[in-house]
């Protein structure tokens, strides 16, 4: 099996960025397969750069069994052996995706009978990726989602879904491959992903504060 993780950015790295570049590399040659990071807009130059995350079911990378493509403030806790790989479905589905869900449904291309997945982390065989390359070329739909915390990569990978009719037996992953930094006991998750609140009520604070927390804490 030949696999790989893929994160993307557009523009200049931060530190928080570059810190997430070194823990996936880590993790990456922890458990034998690839990483690879992707910079620019190589998927459609007029989307967002979120959006470009969906660039990860490109023929490029059709050598590959599997892709994993995990947002650039993801890290992997400190001891954590799981190979994600080697875990069942695609990706998130915790109660923002599925607001998210009932709220994209309405849409043109939205559908409440078809997988919807969080933007942190995509994991795809290379069948599903083939599949869904098929909705791509329906004229300029995703453009409704080009816009900043407007769904982008995550109603354009819904649409894909919905234009090619895809419903996996197992659409979603366990939570803890991408578990907010603020939840209970991140020392158990696969994945965490560093975001600005402390607890899930708040306050918040920066990311780089929050993540030198889990360094103290002997977590990350």
């Amino acid at each position: 099996m030949k696999n790989i993780i893929l994160q993307h950015f557009d523009g200049e790295l931060r530190d928080l960025d570059k810190l997430s570049l070194i823990n996936m590399k880590k993790y990456a040659a922890m458990i034998g397969v690839e990483h690879k990071l992707i910079t620019g807009k190589p998927f459609k130059s007029h989307l967002t750069p979120a959006c470009q995350k969906v660039y990860m079911i490109n023929e490029e990378f059709d050598e590959y069994d599997t892709v994993c493509m995990v947002d650039i403030d993801m890290f992997a806790p400190v001891g954590m052996k799981e190979n994600v790989f080697e875990v069942e479905g695609i990706g998130l589905y915790a109660e923002v995706q599925q607001m998210l869900h009932r709220r994209i449904s309405h849409d043109l291309y939205g559908s409440i009978d078809h997988p919807y997945w969080g933007g942190a982390i995509y994991k795809m065989d290379r069948k599903t990726r083939q599949h869904l390359r098929k909705g791509l070329g329906v004229d300029r739909w995703m453009d409704q989602y080009n816009r900043v915390m407007n769904f982008e990569d995550e109603g354009i990978m819904h649409g894909l879904a919905v234009l090619t009719n895809f419903k996996p037996e197992t659409p979603y992953m366990d939570r803890k491959w991408c578990q907010c930094s603020f939840l209970p006991n991140p020392e158990k998750a696969g994945f965490i992903h560093v975001r600005t609140k402390i607890t899930p009520q708040g306050p918040k604070r920066t990311k780089m504060e929050n993540y030198q927390a889990l360094v103290e804490k002997g977590i990350l």
